[in-house]
């Protein structure tokens, strides 16, 4: 399998591969077996490429995790939007070309995305992503960060939890682009080399949803990739535990 290299972190930083690949089971985190690898390098990089086994296609996704961190300030919850301006099924049609703007510039075109937006800077991601040849966001709305209890929510914003914010934000970024055909029920992406985040679809194939979170628009192209908007926010066990 090739190897690209996409960023140059500020920070020192490892990577985690995360694995989409067949799964039978769309209720559940799963365990890990030994035929998957973990891959650690000494600055960020990427396995390009996809192959299939006996399971079905796999594509190769990740997640960076810091190993050090710029101090961010804490920010409080009501400094985040927890609604919606606008209706869900409006959201980039008033841009008529929406390839012409990278994901990030189309994720702050709509106020729908502010509090993801605000989160991914944040967290000091931003820089880096600019870096990614391809990526996919799974972009939840502004409502479905009010989901998340109050309690949880402000300690998420500390200071002290920013890698943590980081590891979450990271959950809804792929490195690559994903359409919504390819999320079916036999994938799944791989969070930790313990346990797997699970895609499911309904019997009509139209309704697809991504642990908890369920695409309610999806394939918003971009120039260096696309938008799936989410209902809810996808919660890494790091998150939970808090």
């Amino acid at each position: 399998m090739m190897m690209k290299n996409i960023l140059k972190p500020v920070a020192v930083m490892t990577l985690s591969t995360f694995v989409l690949s067949g799964c039978a089971s769309s209720a559940e985190t799963t365990d890990a077996t030994a035929m998957e690898q973990e891959a650690t390098y000494s600055e960020t990089e990427r396995m390009a490429g996809s192959t299939t086994d006996e399971e079905g296609q796999i594509l190769d996704v990740l997640v960076v995790e810091e190993k050090a961190m710029v101090p961010v300030g804490t920010i409080a919850v009501t400094a985040l939007a927890l609604e919606n301006p606008f209706p869900i099924d409006d959201m980039f049609d008033d841009i008529d070309d929406t390839e012409q703007y990278t994901v990030m510039e189309l994720a702050r075109k709509t106020p729908n995305l502010s509090t993801f937006v605000k989160l991914i800077e944040q967290a000091g991601l931003e820089n880096d992503l600019e870096r990614l040849d391809k990526m996919t966001f799974f972009a939840p709305t502004n409502e479905a960060f009010a989901k998340i209890p109050e309690d949880k929510l402000a300690k998420l914003l500390l200071t002290d939890n920013s890698a943590v914010l980081s590891a979450m934000i990271q959950a809804h970024i792929l490195p690559s682009e994903v359409g919504s055909g390819q999320l079916q029920s036999n994938t799944r992406i791989r969070m930790t080399d313990q346990s797997y985040l699970l895609v499911s679809t309904d019997n009509s194939g139209t309704i697809t949803s991504v642990g908890n979170a369920q695409l309610i628009k999806t394939d918003v192209e971009a120039s260096n990739g696309r938008i799936h908007v989410l209902d809810s926010v996808i919660m890494p066990s790091a998150v939970v535990d808090l």
